[in-house]
């Protein structure tokens, strides 16, 4: 039963994410056809630098970190099961390209539409701007909702598929160090993960008065992994391949045990043992000054 689940829910993000990007370009069509369109653009695209602080570039390291699954354990899990052929140099510059034209896709969506319906000064980030601004673009829209149901339940979908990566990594530990089933180890692993996400849910509702160090659960939460935890585990884990296994293993990762030439090894593994750690380390620490 759970194969056959596992199997469904690959097919079914199969189909639904394409599709969920298909409805970002129709959406981003109409956004850039909003009247203050390209005061959003401009405001998306022209930075301004005199407002950049240490926090901004830990926040965007820390989306960076965050958007592409780093230092979470789900990329080396999920290039465990890929097959020997993979080329994973090729594999991970295509998934960088393409979260980065999904990002953009974004802010080509988003601001426009925030310029446009006076939104600008309503202090809004993240969620918010999915929850109040999207629906704004689905208002001048035709068929307001059957726009708006499809796009939150593709996004249900990519989030539920999400929350699957998140979860293998744990569930693939417990399988290989506790020797459990599958299913065993996928209810120890949802079933706290269900439990805990409640509470974090209703920081922002019912519990919203709660506070820890002036933020909710689920701020704090986020906070601590994107900002503190994951450039922490970047670190570590640069500093691992970097400077503790051996560099053969690092090698073989990389041309598939030689079968492969991998013109930038030496370049990447200069930049895992000096560049990236270096970097992130400094950026971290900048927050805190």
């Amino acid at each position: 039963l759970l194969k056959g689940v596992q199997k469904g829910i690959e097919k079914m993000s199969n189909i639904m994410m394409p599709l969920l990007f298909v409805l970002l370009l129709v959406f981003c069509i109409v956004s850039l056809t909003l009247p203050k369109a390209a005061d959003g653009i401009a405001f998306f695209l022209k930075p301004d630098f005199s407002a950049m602080t240490p926090k901004t570039v830990v926040n965007a390291l820390g989306q960076a970190f965050f958007s592409l699954s780093l230092a979470m354990g789900i990329l080396v899990t999920y290039s465990s099961y890929y097959p020997a052929d993979t080329k994973l140099t090729r594999t991970a510059v295509t998934v960088s390209l393409l979260d980065l034209g999904t990002a953009i896709l974004m802010g080509l969506i988003i601001f426009p539409a925030v310029m446009t319906f006076g939104l600008a000064d309503h202090n809004l980030a993240g969620s918010a701007l999915v929850f109040i601004t999207l629906p704004e673009i689905f208002a001048q829209m035709g068929g307001t909702l059957f726009w708006s149901t499809l796009f939150f339940l593709l996004l249900s979908v990519a989030a539920f598929t999400s929350t699957i990566s998140l979860a293998e990594v744990s569930v693939a530990f417990m399988e290989c160090h506790f020797r459990m089933s599958r299913k065993h180890a996928v209810v120890t692993v949802v079933t706290p993960l269900f439990l805990l996400s409640s509470i974090c849910s209703l920081s922002v509702g019912p519990w919203s008065d709660f506070k820890i160090m002036g933020m909710t659960i689920f701020d704090f939460l986020d906070t601590m992994a994107t900002n503190i935890m994951l450039p922490v585990g970047g670190i570590l884990l640069c500093i691992y391949m970097g400077w503790v296994a051996p560099r053969s293993f690092f090698r073989n990762e990389l041309t598939n045990n030689g079968t492969l030439t991998s013109h930038a090894f030496w370049l990447i593994a200069f930049i895992v043992k000096w560049v990236a750690p270096a970097l992130i380390a400094l950026v971290l620490i900048g927050q805190f000054i």
